[in-house]
């Protein structure tokens, strides 16, 4: 159910959800101005201030804060709450709108740090690309996204890395990992659907992009790497498997496997190429 909810509001563009959060403290005003004056709707009023503070911002949580705590305010007055002094009703107004700005500043802080957090956990922390799991994440929603339109997705395996920490140290092959995610991300027309997988694996998704639009992506890829490698005179070996579907599997696994297979066999030869393999079918495993 939280769930749900929380894709409802994530998929909303953020004045809808303004919107949303407006209508709910104005119709919980209109429900406590109904109800008996006896009875209290403080968790409710918060929700409104939730929705604002978590899905939208800091700024319109605490926007929401002050209008909840007014909203509430019209409706104590109007229901015929009498105090014994007429500035109680100020006080308590004050009292409320700073318990609402600070729940607000404090599920916006929280939202912040969590943010924060998921991002770390789904990033590289040598080449700051995404992670194995983050890039599966990403092509996924990117397949869905598209529809099912031509896709490529492509690995990069690099060959050498070993050598070059040995006899230069590991300083030197962090260099170079960062300076292949960085050629790689510079080659392509969506950088963030680039992922380092594990160690030396780099991969690529390429969407709405069939065989021979990919090959030429890649092989551009594939020059500025060789030419990054003459610059640094290192030996490294750049291996690249593709798979090319003219209409997308169900799932990235299926692409990723064929082209990890199809990898294993490639790492046998002397000299870094490029294969891409061309499928028809939307299911790469049967």
């Amino acid at each position: 159910m939280m769930r749900k909810l929380t894709g409802f509001f994530e998929r909303r563009a953020k004045v809808v959800v303004c919107g949303i959060a407006l209508t709910a403290s104005i119709l919980i005003g209109a429900v406590d101005l109904a109800t008996s004056i006896e009875m209290h709707f403080l968790l409710l009023y918060l929700i409104p201030i939730f929705i604002g503070s978590w899905f939208v911002s800091r700024d319109v949580g605490m926007y929401l804060a002050i209008f909840g705590s007014l909203i509430w305010f019209v409706a104590d007055s109007l229901s015929g709450r009498v105090y014994s002094s007429p500035w109680i009703a100020y006080w308590n107004l004050l009292m409320r709108t700073a318990v609402f700005v600070i729940f607000a500043f404090t599920q916006a802080s929280l939202k912040s740090k969590l943010d924060e957090v998921s991002s770390l956990a789904s990033r590289d922390f040598l080449t700051g690309l995404p992670n194995g799991r983050a890039f599966y994440q990403l092509a996924a929603e990117e397949m869905k996204r598209t529809g099912g339109a031509p896709i490529t997705i492509a690995c990069v395996d690099v060959n050498g890395i070993q050598i070059v920490n040995e006899k230069l140290g590991y300083p030197a092959g962090d260099q170079m990992m960062c300076m292949i995610a960085h050629t790689i991300r510079q080659n392509v027309a969506r950088p963030d659907l680039v992922g380092r997988l594990a160690g030396t694996t780099f991969s690529i998704l390429l969407p709405k992009t069939v065989s021979s639009d990919a090959n030429l992506i890649l092989e551009q890829i594939h020059g500025a790497l060789k030419n990054e490698r003459r610059k640094f005179a290192h030996p490294l070996n750049f291996y690249i498997s593709a798979v090319a579907c003219t209409k997308a599997p169900g799932t990235v696994a299926e692409l990723m496997q064929r082209a990890d297979n199809q990898m294993s066999r490639m790492k046998h030869a002397k000299k870094d190429f490029i294969q891409i393999v061309t499928s028809d079918s939307p299911s790469l495993l049967n």
